[in-house]
């Protein structure tokens, strides 16, 4: 069996178990949270769960704005209390979306125990202090060894405290803005993969696909390596898929046909448009509002700086570096 074969054959593996018996979608019951999930919602947390159970990791990719976080926190919810999955879970974002993180989990799902490993580096050693203190005190008792079910942390701290945070088996980690993997040359994907023991995996991103074979193959590896082989393999059998200036335009429209077959089973990928035609998502009427608002005091100061082409010496003179670079392309607006 070529890899070709390999990949229409555990696709096909995996398209199987939505149609066994028990792929009806989840009742939102079992999920254990507070919630009204709207149809597509269900849908892909019922995904999600199908994939869970085969023993596979997969890409949520649907676009921004259609509730990848509460699709990720539900089953979290439902592998915790449905499946009696004792964890822990690792939640890793950007900081930008802890806050967020942080509300939803504790809006709709307030019986998962989170812990923010946010914070400086004092801060943060305070609770790997006080995570080791309640391990020694549980570790011959019946009590759960950690603390809590969900471990929040960003990009920037799980690289600084990797010593520490690879220590831990995750049951199951989630990895917003997953985009971050996709070069696999990044130090981000490499101490993921060769230092984290995290078997069990769910990828979020709203921009899976961007027409680059590579960063694809970086986020598939990522979640299935045996399934996915090598770079080279993978680009090796799509390489005409992926070539625009392709001559066989019939072969190039039949890997197409396979990679899209492929990607489906690994992948979630809706848009706001797709649903709102399929009737499974109704959005109010769009409004636009424009709100003027005047430039302050040293943003003028700072403009006016530009015009006359005198910012790049102040910027030299609060660095002490030479000025060697002269303002072009000024764009002009108007002084409120």
């Amino acid at each position: 069996m070529n890899y070709e074969q390999r990949l229409i054959a555990a696709s096909k593996f995996v398209y199987a178990g939505d149609s066994a018996d028990d792929s009806l979608p989840v009742n939102t019951v079992d999920l254990g949270v507070k919630a009204t999930l709207k149809p597509h919602q269900i849908e892909g947390v019922s995904w999600l769960i199908r994939r869970y159970r085969l023993g596979v990791n997969v890409i949520l990719g649907d676009e921004m704005g259609l509730g990848k976080t509460l699709q990720a926190i539900s089953l979290l919810s439902y592998l915790k209390f449905f499946l009696k999955t004792p964890g822990p879970f690792l939640v890793l974002c950007p900081l930008s979306v802890t806050d967020g993180w942080m509300s939803e989990m504790a809006n709709f799902a307030p019986k998962l125990r989170v812990l923010s490993y946010i914070g400086e580096k004092e801060h943060r050693r305070n609770l790997r202090k006080k995570m080791y203190e309640h391990v020694n005190k549980k570790v011959l008792c019946d009590a759960e060894p950690l603390s809590f079910d969900v471990l929040l942390t960003t990009y920037d701290i799980l690289l600084l405290d990797e010593d520490f945070l690879s220590q831990v088996p995750w049951s199951y980690a989630i990895i917003d803005e997953a985009q971050r993997l996709k070069n696999p040359s990044s130090v981000l994907h490499n101490v993921l993969k060769e230092r984290f023991l995290m078997p069990r995996k769910l990828l979020m991103t709203g921009t899976p696909i961007q027409n680059n074979l590579t960063e694809l193959w970086a986020l598939l590896h990522f979640c299935m390596p045996s399934v996915f082989g090598t770079l080279d393999q993978f680009l090796y059998a799509f390489k005409e898929a992926g070539d625009p200036s392709c001559r066989d335009a019939d072969k190039a429209k039949e890997q197409f046909k396979i990679l899209k077959y492929v990607i489906g089973a690994f992948m979630l990928r809706r848009t706001k448009s797709q649903l709102i035609e399929l009737g499974t998502l109704v959005l109010p009427p769009l409004t636009e509002i424009t709100v003027m608002a005047p430039l302050a005091a040293l943003q003028k100061k700072v403009y006016m700086s530009i015009l006359r082409k005198e910012l790049t010496q102040l910027l030299a003179l609060a660095s002490g570096a030479p000025s060697t670079r002269s303002l072009q392309n000024i764009v002009h607006t108007y002084l409120y």
